[in-house]
This record gives structure tokens, C-alpha cells and sequence, in this order.
């Protein structure tokens, strides 16, 4: 049900809102600021190169718009982005605060000379002129500054450690290397930041250090106040407070009704697997033992509530929602949970050995869904992607990993981004999980105060993506032990677990069809949207289904299909959506989620994504657009079947016909509109739409989906082709049966062997 599509053209041309005379009187004097702060910068806290930001007019967002010339001519060093805001100049307006990015570049004392000469209005020569049109798209140019380098200290640090604070830094790609640089710093520019450190009176935890996407992180120990001092460092990215790992909460197992006994048998051997990373197990009780299996990391004594917080984790990714006396059935799914709390506190680098284990333990597995009720205990940083963030990303898309992480507790603390979800959960590849104060199906749900909302990182700003039950107060979370007692309790921490537990059916239901990005589709697709469309922030796409058998028995009057494809470079490919032709009155709803795995650039705070996929809806295959020769805006819509005479005309008198059916235009991501789609970029690695539209209005509707890449900011050629699962959903508002109509008229597809459970009624 795809086919090619062959590109059109387009595009008007680009408004400019600087000349080179006003990018001579702007960034001039900048840049001899600039140079003059380079050449005093001491040799200790720089590379060959000098790191300095470069920040975009808000109209030059688009990749496209990299200055190349500029770059090539000035023998400079890209080495990133980070987010700023600017004005965007329109030709009768001006928008201030508008979102913008600064590109971190190094270039050579040589390389400051040559931009001060082509700021200067002398003479330039046809090369410095192609550069000097780049130098238009800019509005500010200077060195880091300290507000730039030293990250807020949002969320909870590591305690001192011998009187000196645990930070984690990371420096920049080799400054040294021209081009688009993604190899980490030289060891000579290393050793240079470790004298410096030393210097004043800290250390460089050197063995800790990792290489991530080109970023070089490494925890630092330093004095009190001594991070600003770090931050003359030129070739230093960032420094933070390091965080601590959430905790665990310490709450007695109080006597309480369990479930029914016995226990059920063990799930079968062939069940699917979900690792668990938490604080332990009770693997030997009667409800754990033959489902579970627990490999010990830490080899430490556990805090208090640390089983019992391990222990209700599993048993949520084991039986879902439990209640007291409820007689529990057979687990559907298998665990093998790995004890890695408490961890191994070494110079305020648990974190990273706690990372280091998740890493390995999962590359060596064949599982594909991972539970984190764990992490760091810090918000996103829209600057700064988090080591366990570009980690975990990386190993998602490489190993075709779901990652199903709690977004923490934070919702309610009150500074400046302090709620918003905590690391990993921004992930472009994961799916997190919030927490709902009702469980599915019961009504008037809403987001408990505890749980961290949104936005999240570019490429996934819908966060949390969705919620599942993780109780409050009124109604809390029934933990099971291993032993069939209860405790309760509520958090983020359950409702991640509980997401787990009905991805990991649904893998048992699509069979051979199950992936990462199909089971993420699905979760998304299916979700229960909140009933105030403005509660995005808090509530993502919405609640998850306890089950999604449901989901998965299309009624008459729906058909759900799921397309899988891997798409090439600059590729388009149309799909065609199962609208049968006997769907000929009324209104039809049509509703599509699309989901895919991206290499990430950790570097690139701002397109922090390097692929790509953008959509576009044409509902009739035969109506075209039509362009008026003597008014260019003025486009009609002809129907090239039905009105071949006015087509003949219409061509005659000079009017130009489209290359592709007219299409309709959408949004992307919840109230997102279309301004904001074109300065955030296209990116996101879930992209949800849906349209009602009259029956009469659709024949062989299309979906045209289109793939890009880019690599330090800057759209490549030579990519990956990228694999994606499509879930579409079109149903008859009006009650015709377009299941049976579906399959007749689309007879290429098969029908999912999905289990029907069932269901006893007394």
C-alpha cells in the first residue's frame, strides 16, 4: 500500500532583513572584541583553536541556512548548538524573544583576523563576499560566557565529597580539527583542563571519563564557588552540580490485605522479558519465583524501602494493577531485574558507574522493552542534552531498545523548570511515562501534582509522552511483594512498570510485527487523550490502556492498520489509507501516529535529532491544484476526472497544474501551529495527526511521508535509510462498516492473530 512519489518544487524567495552594511556596523565592533579577548586568552585554558557562539537571526533556522561558505573560508571548527532567543524580523513586523540557536564554532587567531577584515567595508575579494552574505544570517558574536557554561543547579547535588563538591564537566569536540567536528578533545587539551583544576584546588576524576557523541563528560571535584573559575576553561562546554540518583522512598511494609492465594504458576519461558534497574527483589516469594530472575550489581546492604520499592516495580511489569484479595493469573511476561541500588559511591560518580551497568547489562540482552523507575534527579536542561540521555538514546536506536522511563516526582516544586521531566525521560527514542490519579477505564482522570511535566528536548517535546496509574492519596498504588502482601504507595515509579507490563503483551500480540517503534506507535496511537486539550504539558498524548486487546478488535465501523517501512534518503513515499470506495456519505475520521528511532547529537542541543520524517495528507487522488499565470497566489482546486473540459482549458490559458493531489494542511504534535512548526523544525521522532472529513471529499487518500538528514547542523546526503512503524485508524462517524468494506477493497492485508482473553461474567 505505498508507492514513490516524485518530488515537487516550490518555495518563494527569502526575505533578508540584514544588508552587508548592516551586518558590518552590528557585528564589526563584536568581532574586534573578539579577537582582542583571544589574543590575551592564556595558552593554559585553550586549544590551538578559540571556542566562541555565533548566534542565528530566528529567519535562518533551517539547515539549509548553515553558513558553509563562512565556515570553509575562515578554516573554523563547528563544534555544536545551544538555545537562544532573538528577534524575528518579518517585512512588516518583528517578533522579539523568538527561539533561536547559536552555533559554538572555533576558529584560529588567522581566522579572527580574516572576519574583522570582512567586517571591515574594505574591499573583498568573491570568496570573502560569499562569506559576507553568510555573516547577514547572524546577530551577535562573543566568546562562551560564564551564565552559558555554569548549568543551574536545578534538582538534588551529590554530597561533598573530602570537603569539595562533585561536578560533572563536559568539554567541547577537538576545537583543532576544521570542519564539523565530532572527535572528542585531544589528551594534550585534556591535560591541560586537569592542571587547570588542580590549579584551583580541585581534581579531574579522569577515570570516569566517558566520550559521548564527540562531548567528553567527566566528573570534577572543586573547592566551593571555584565553578565560575572552571568556567575560563575555553574549550569547557559545561559544568554542573552533579545530581544525585532519585531516591528511594523509605516506607514501612505496614500490615495491609494481600492477594488471594496460592500464587499462580510461573510465566512460560518463552514470555516476553522485561529488564528491570532498581533496588532488589523479592525473587523468592511464591509471586516472583520462576518469573523473576535478580542479578545483583551492587553487593551492598539496601536502604530502608528499597525491596519494597524494587519488589512493587516488578510486580507491576509482572501482573499490572493489582487490588486486595484478587486472584491473580499466570504472569504474561517474564523479568529479570538487576539490583543496582545502592550503587557504587565513588568521588560522587555513582551515576556514572550506575549508567556504565545499564549500558552493558542491556547490550548483552535480547529483551526489547527496559524499565527505568530510576535516574538522575535532575529536570531537562534545554542547553545541555544529559550524558544518560545521548547514552540511552544512542543504545535505543542501535539495538532497537523501547525504553519505558518514569519522569520523576518533581511536579510540584516551584523554581524555574525544576517540574519538568527528569533524565532520562526527555529520550528521543523512550517512551516516558507520567503518572494519572484514576486507572484505566475509570473516568474524570487527571495528572497527580507530583508528576514532572513538560515540554521535553527537541525531537521530543511531547513529554511525558503518556501516563498510566500511579495513584494519590485519595486513591493510591497496591504494591505487591513478593510474598502477596500489599503495601501502598504512589509515584511515577509504579505507573512507568505498569506501561511495561502492557507493552510487553502487546509484543506477545503483534508477533513477528513487534518493534520498538511499533510498541511506542501503538502506545501513542491508543492513548485517551485528556478531556481538556490544554493539559498537553502534563498529560502528553494521554492515558495508556490497561490492555490493548481492545484496541486491537476493530469495531464495524473502524479499521486499524499497522504499516512498516524503512525509508531512504530524500525518499518520499505516499501510503495509501484504508479508505474503502463503499464509504460514500457522512463524516470520516482519520487519525495516523508514526513513530521511529533517530541517531542523536548529543553536541547539538537544538537538533539534538539527525533524521528526520515529515508528512503530508492528500485526501483525493484526483483533485489538483491549479495556478493562475496572471496572479501567482491565486490557486483553485479542480477535480481531473470528473472535470477534464475545464482541465483542457484551464492548461490552454497558461494556468499551472500541480505535480502531486492538493494537500491539507496539518499540525504537528498537539497545538502545534504552523509558524512553530517551521522555526522548531520537523524532527520529532512521534508525530500524531488526525482530520474529519466528509466522505465526498476522500478517494485514495495518501499519506506522503518524506526522510531528511542533517549532521551538525548542516542537511547530509549519504544517510541510513530509516525504519518506521505507521499506526492509522479510520472509522465512519456516521456508522457505515468500513472494516468488511476495508477488506474487500484492500485485500493485501491480514489480520493481526491477535488473542481474544476471556471474560467470565457472574
Amino acid at each position: 500500500m505505498s508507492e514513490m512519489i516524485d518530488r515537487a518544487g516550490g518555495g518563494g524567495s527569502k526575505y533578508h532583513p540584514y544588508t552587508l552594511e548592516d551586518s558590518q556596523r552590528i557585528l564589526g565592533p563584536q568581532v574586534q572584541v573578539l579577537r582582542n579577548a583571544a589574543r590575551s586568552l592564556d595558552g593554559s585554558l585553550r586549544a590551538d583553536h578559540v571556542v566562541f557562539e555565533v548566534k542565528l537571526l530566528p529567519n535562518y533556522l533551517a539547515n539549509s541556512y548553515f553558513p558553509d561558505r563562512l565556515v570553509k573560508l575562515l578554516g573554523l571548527t563547528a563544534l555544536g548548538s545551544r538555545p537562544a532567543t532573538g528577534d524575528l524580523i518579518l517585512r512588516s513586523t518583528t517578533e522579539f524573544d523568538v527561539p533561536t540557536k547559536s552555533l559554538i564554532v572555533a576558529g584560529g587567531n588567522d581566522s579572527l583576523e580574516q572576519l574583522t577584515h570582512i567586517l571591515s567595508g574594505n574591499s573583498l575579494s568573491r570568496r570573502e563576499k560569499g562569506a559576507a552574505e553568510d555573516l547577514r544570517r547572524f546577530s551577535d558574536i562573543h566568546l562562551p560566557r560564564v551564565a552559558e557554561v555554569v548549568r543551574g543547579s536545578t534538582g538534588a547535588a551529590t554530597e561533598p565529597v573530602g570537603g569539595r563538591e562533585p561536578f560533572e564537566a563536559v568539554l567541547h569536540p577537538d576545537p583543532d580539527l576544521p570542519g564539523i567536528s565530532r572527535r572528542p578533545l585531544s589528551g594534550e587539551v585534556f591535560e591541560k583542563f586537569e592542571r587547570y583544576i588542580r590549579s584551583l584546588g580541585g581534581e579531574v576524576v579522569s577515570d570516569r571519563r566517558d566520550v559521548v557523541g564527540g562531548l567528553t563528560f567527566v566528573p570534577v571535584l572543586l573547592p566551593s564557588n571555584k565553578a565560575k573559575a572552571a568556567a575560563a576553561f575555553n574549550p569547557l562546554r559545561s559544568i554542573r552540580k552533579m545530581p544525585r540518583i532519585r531516591p528511594v522512598p523509605a516506607i514501612p511494609l505496614r500490615s495491609a490485605p494481600g492477594v488471594s492465594k496460592p500464587a499462580p504458576p510461573p510465566a512460560r519461558a518463552d514470555a516476553p522479558e522485561v529488564l528491570i534497574f532498581d533496588a532488589g527483589v523479592e525473587v523468592n516469594g511464591d509471586f516472583f519465583a520462576g518469573s523473576v530472575n535478580q542479578v545483583d550489581l551492587s553487593g551492598r546492604p539496601g536502604f530502608p524501602g528499597s525491596i519494597e520499592h524494587g519488589s512493587a516495580v516488578t510486580g507491576a511489569v509482572l501482573y499490572g494493577s493489582v487490588e486486595a484479595g484478587s486472584s491473580l493469573q499466570s504472569p504474561q511476561v517474564r523479568a529479570t531485574h538487576f539490583r543496582c541500588i545502592p550503587g557504587h559511591d565513588t568521588d560522587g560518580a555513582e551515576l556514572y558507574w550506575l549508567l556504565d551497568q545499564i549500558q552493558k547489562q542491556v547490550a548483552d540482552s535480547d529483551a526489547m522493552i527496559v524499565n527505568l523507575s530510576l535516574g538522575p534527579e535532575v529536570p531537562v536542561d534545554d542547553g545541555e542534552p544529559h550524558r544518560w540521555t545521548a547514552v540511552l538514546d544512542a543504545l535505543a536506536y542501535e539495538r532497537d531498545i523501547l525504553f519505558v522511563v518514569a519522569v520523576g516526582n518533581n511536579g510540584e516544586e516551584d523554581g524555574a523548570g525544576e517540574n519538568r521531566v527528569q533524565v532520562p525521560a526527555d529520550m528521543a527514542n523512550g517512551l516516558s511515562v507520567g503518572a494519572c490519579d484514576r486507572p484505566h477505564p475509570e473516568l474524570m482522570w487527571s495528572r497527580p501534582s507530583y508528576s514532572a511535566i513538560g515540554p521535553g528536548r527537541p525531537g521530543a517535546t511531547v513529554q511525558p509522552a503518556v501516563l498510566a496509574f500511579g495513584g494519590d492519596s485519595d486513591l493510591p498504588f497496591a504494591r505487591l511483594m513478593g510474598d502477596g502482601r500489599l503495601s501502598y504507595d504512589w509515584g511515577t515509579s509504579y505507573a512507568a512498570p505498569l506501561a511495561a507490563h502492557g507493552l510487553a503483551k502487546l509484543s506477545t500480540q503483534l508477533g513477528d510485527r513487534a518493534s520498538a517503534s511499533a510498541l511506542r506507535s501503538f502506545a501513542i496511537h491508543f492513548a485517551e487523550p485528556h478531556a481538556d486539550s490544554g493539559h498537553i504539558l502534563e498529560s502528553g498524548y494521554g492515558r495508556l490502556p490497561v490492555d490493548f486487546s481492545d484496541a486491537l478488535l476493530c469495531s464495524d465501523r473502524q479499521v486499524t492498520v499497522l504499516y512498516q517501512s524503512s525509508i531512504e534518503r530524500e525518499q518520499i513515499l505516499g501510503f495509501t489509507l484504508p479508505v474503502p470506495g463503499g464509504i460514500d456519505r457522512g463524516k470520516v475520521k482519520v487519525k495516523w501516529t508514526l513513530s521511529y528511532a533517530s541517531s542523536t547529537d548529543p553536541t547539538e542541543a537544538v537538533e539534538y535529532t539527525e533524521s528526520g520524517l515529515e508528512f503530508t495528507l492528500r485526501p483525493h487522488s484526483e483533485v489538483y491544484g491549479f495556478r493562475d499565470p496572471e496572479k501567482s497566489s491565486r490557486i483553485i482546486k479542480v477535480n481531473i476526472r470528473e472535470e477534464a473540459d475545464r482541465v483542457a482549458d484551464l492548461l490552454e490559458e497558461g494556468w499551472k497544474m500541480s505535480q502531486q493531489p492538493v494537500s491539507r494542511s496539518q499540525k504537528v504534535g498537539p497545538k502545534a501551529s504552523e509558524s512553530n512548526r517551521r522555526r522548531g523544525g520537523k524532527w520529532e521522532t512521534v508525530m500524531q495527526g488526525q482530520d474529519c472529513l466528509m466522505a465526498s471529499s476522500l478517494h485514495l487518500p495518501r499519506l506522503d511521508i518524506e526522510f531528511l538528514t542533517r549532521e551538525g547542523g548542516v542537511l547530509t546526503r549519504d544517510s541510513p535509510p530509516v525504519e518506521f512503524s505507521l499506526v492509522v485508524t479510520v472509522e465512519s462517524l456516521s456508522g457505515l462498516p468500513v472494516y468488511d468494506l476495508a477488506k474487500v477493497d484492500f485485500p493485501v492485508l491480514s489480520e493481526l492473530p491477535v488473542p481474544v482473553p476471556l471474560r467470565l461474567r457472574t
